[in-house]
C-alpha cells in the first residue's frame, strides 16, 4: 500500500513539474514573448507609442492616467544613448533584455536635472566610451548591457487630460539612437 502512495505522489509532483515547465516555456517557443510583441510594434531605434486597448493579446498602456513608448534597440554596432526632456509630472524609464529581464529603471526623480539620459552598451564599449571621455558628460548615466539585443519602456503620467499634450511632447522628444 505505502508504495501504491509513493507512487501516486511521484506521478504528480512529475505531472506538476511538468506542466509548470510548459507554461513558462509556451511564450519563448511559440515567439509570443513580450520582445516579439515589442518588435511587431516597428523597427529598432525609434519610440513607438503602445495602445490605449490591446489587440489579440498585444501590448497596451497599462493604466488611465498613463501614456507609455517603448523602443526596441541593439548594441551590436555601439553603445545607444537614449534620451527624453520635457515637463510631465511624472516619468519612468525601464531597460529589459531581449528575454524581458529588466536590466535598469530610472524616474525623473532619480535622473540628473530631470531629464533621461542614458547610455546603454556592453562592458566593453562603456569602458571603451568612459576612456575616450568623447561625447560623454556628466549627465549620462551608464548601463550595461548582460545581451546584445534589449528594448526600453517610457512612461509618464498625465493625472488630468489638459496634460495629455505635454505627455505626448515628452514622448515625442524621446530618442533611441546609436552614438
Amino acid at each position: 500500500m505505502r508504495s501504491l502512495f509513493y507512487a501516486i505522489g511521484v506521478g504528480l509532483l512529475g505531472a506538476l513539474v511538468l506542466h509548470i515547465t510548459v507554461i513558462l516555456a509556451t511564450p519563448v517557443y511559440t515567439g509570443a514573448d513580450i520582445y516579439a510583441r515589442v518588435l511587431d510594434l516597428g523597427a529598432d531605434g525609434e519610440f513607438r507609442p503602445l495602445p490605449e486597448t490591446s489587440k489579440d493579446g498585444g501590448l497596451a498602456v497599462s493604466g488611465p492616467f498613463l501614456k507609455e513608448a517603448v523602443c526596441a534597440f541593439s548594441v551590436d554596432d555601439g553603445p545607444v544613448n537614449l534620451t527624453a526632456e520635457g515637463k510631465v509630472p511624472f516619468w519612468s524609464a525601464a531597460i529589459y533584455d531581449s528575454r524581458s529581464n529588466e536590466i535598469f529603471s530610472m524616474s525623473d526623480r532619480t535622473s540628473v536635472r530631470g531629464t533621461m539620459d542614458i547610455i546603454a552598451g556592453t562592458e566593453a564599449q562603456i569602458t571603451a566610451l568612459k576612456n575616450s571621455g568623447a561625447g560623454t558628460s556628466e549627465n549620462h548615466i551608464f548601463v550595461t548591457m548582460p545581451a546584445q539585443d534589449g528594448y526600453v519602456v517610457l512612461r509618464t503620467v498625465m493625472p488630468e487630460t489638459s496634460m495629455a499634450t505635454s505627455a505626448q511632447d515628452f514622448l515625442d522628444s524621446a530618442t533611441c539612437d546609436g552614438l
